[in-house]
């Protein structure tokens, strides 16, 4: 089981409506590749909220969806630039309020910075981290401005097990804690011995360990959009971790499945059977 904290969300894109959120995107592509998984957050009762519950629930991973009868369910304005996002994040939505409530201990426990950024989440995600003592917790750091501080940035590097980052992230850490060895100094101070980072088109890095896996990546063309290109590489990643395939296989699954999400428009394909080739 994997169970995914945080947000979930509409993208308002200029010409529609997507629903999102890296904590939602992974737990979709985990469901439909046959995992069990699900998302622990919150929406509103209103219009976006229904849209998001009502989906929700048809892929099969709203188990652990609370509803706020007051505040709104979260939206994102995103512009694309010749298919990079920019992402317009709104203010005091549902999933900034996200409650305790006792559930089964998953095997893996998903999590980002980004709804830790906010003092309630961090107090459930406290108590999550408390409770789930044999889980394996997976942060992605996942950094969007002005939703982080170094206040959340330290909780979730102290709680990781594995941490996915990617190569903007990786720079931030190095001048933000003055690093020239990054890798090295999660090891040291955080003890973080499994580090997942991601390099657009350079490909992937996997530090397992002590030991360090490579990952290039094909070219893609046709590009649509990168959205949600990093939530479908952690998926996939961890879908071939779940089943103990060698690392480079996993890294390779992960780097051919981002390529093909990336020539569709959004973070979630509308044709399922894109998934056929990658269920293990």
């Amino acid at each position: 089981m994997v169970l995914s904290f945080g947000e979930v969300l509409m993208d308002c894109f200029p010409d529609k409506n997507v629903i999102g959120g890296a904590p939602f995107n992974v737990v979709v592509h985990l469901k439909r590749l046959g995992e069990q998984a699900a998302i622990l957050s919150k929406i509103g009762k209103d219009k976006l909220g229904g849209e998001i519950g009502a989906l929700l629930e048809n892929e099969e991973i709203s188990d652990f969806l609370q509803k706020d009868n007051q505040k709104k369910t979260g939206q994102v304005d995103v512009t694309l630039n010749n298919g990079q996002p920019s992402y317009n994040i709104h203010h005091g939505c549902s999933w900034e309020f996200i409650d305790f409530e006792l559930v089964k201990s998953p095997n893996y426990f998903m999590f980002g910075s980004l709804a830790l950024n906010f003092i309630q989440n961090q107090n459930s995600f406290k108590q999550y981290r408390s409770q789930f003592k044999q889980s394996i917790f997976v942060c992605d750091l996942n950094l969007r401005t002005p939703f982080y501080s170094e206040e959340s940035i330290q909780l979730c590097l102290e709680s990781a097990d594995i941490l996915k980052i990617n190569d903007e992230e990786l720079d931030y850490l190095a001048e933000k804690y003055a690093q020239t060895d990054v890798i090295g100094w999660l090891l040291k101070i955080y003890g973080i011995n499994k580090v997942l980072l991601t390099k657009g088109s350079e490909g992937a890095t996997l530090f397992w360990v002590g030991k360090v896996y490579e990952c290039k990546v094909k070219p893609v063309d046709n590009i649509e959009d990168t959205v949600g290109a990093g939530d479908s590489f952690t998926a996939l990643f961890l879908h071939g971790l779940i089943h103990k395939l060698p690392f480079e296989e996993c890294l390779e699954r992960a780097a051919d499945f981002a390529g093909i999400i990336c020539t569709l428009p959004g973070a979630i394909p509308v044709d399922k059977s894109i998934y056929n080739d990658f269920k293990i």
